[in-house]
């Protein structure tokens, strides 16, 4: 993971999680009212002991703070674990490496899990989701994105993101296909734990050079640079112009008997 860890601390990595955004882009609306719909679970429930699963930089993670009475976040990755202390240090914040497959924490430890955005980017997510389940004393909250194929330009984007796909991981960036949308939901049925679940739709478009615009930064990484450079100019050809589409989210909480 060598060409991630020095990717991390590049200056233009702004803890990039999808090919779409880095941190320093505006938020949009629809991202905006997700981020407030967990930040208002969160306020509801107040937890004392609150788990945050890949946590990243730690920019989300600073908002749950006020909240809290503790946190601990993890992330499996040193090189953000150390921006976290750096960048997003609190007193009730523990930033720790860790991961999500093997918590080390005993049964029932947090009255509250979070997981948002994470579970793309670990292809065995069922593993962690137990982890989460089982370290969890009665709540968790799941926010992952979706796809949906009811546009042209929904289609355009999961093409897109196949593209990036295949380079983030040539370079070491563990991403992987967004989860089916009734996936979640019935892995926590299979489970016979109680959840709440909404779809928050999106049609927003996005632009070409908005969704790729860190695609050069990975194909630095690449010793096939001009390989991924040419294959991204074939695909923006391809396009000709049509745009490519917000992702949906799936918004899960859930909670124990």
């Amino acid at each position: 993971m060598k060409a991630l860890e020095d990717y991390l601390h590049a200056p233009k990595f702004k803890c990039c999680l999808t090919g779409q955004k880095t941190e320093s882009t505006s938020r949009s609306r629809f991202q905006m009212e997700e981020t407030d719909r967990i930040l208002e679970r969160v306020a509801s429930i107040r937890p004392e002991r609150l788990l945050d699963v890949g946590c990243g930089c730690g920019g989300f993670t600073v908002k749950l703070s006020p909240h809290c009475r503790e946190i601990t976040a993890i992330d499996s990755s040193q090189a953000l674990i150390d921006r976290c202390k750096e960048e997003n240090a609190r007193a009730n914040i523990t930033y720790v490496c860790m991961d999500g497959r093997d918590i080390r924490h005993p049964d029932s430890s947090f009255d509250l899990v979070l997981e948002r955005m994470a579970l793309h980017h670990i292809r065995e997510w069922e593993e962690a989701l137990s982890e989460m389940i089982r370290v969890s004393s009665k709540h968790l909250v799941i926010e992952e994105p979706i796809d949906d194929a009811r546009s042209e330009e929904k289609k355009n984007a999961r093409s897109a993101r196949e593209l990036f796909l295949a380079l983030e991981n040539e370079v070491g960036y563990s991403h992987y296909e967004y989860l089916p949308e009734d996936t979640l939901t019935q892995y926590f049925h299979r489970r016979e734990i109680s959840i709440e679940s909404e779809i928050i739709k999106s049609d927003k478009l996005v632009d070409f050079d908005q969704f790729f615009r860190s695609f050069g930064d990975f194909a630095e990484k690449s010793s096939r640079k001009e390989y991924w450079l040419d294959r991204l100019e074939s695909f923006k050809r391809e396009l000709d112009g049509r745009k490519l589409c917000e992702e949906d989210i799936a918004f899960i909480a859930a909670r124990k008997s």
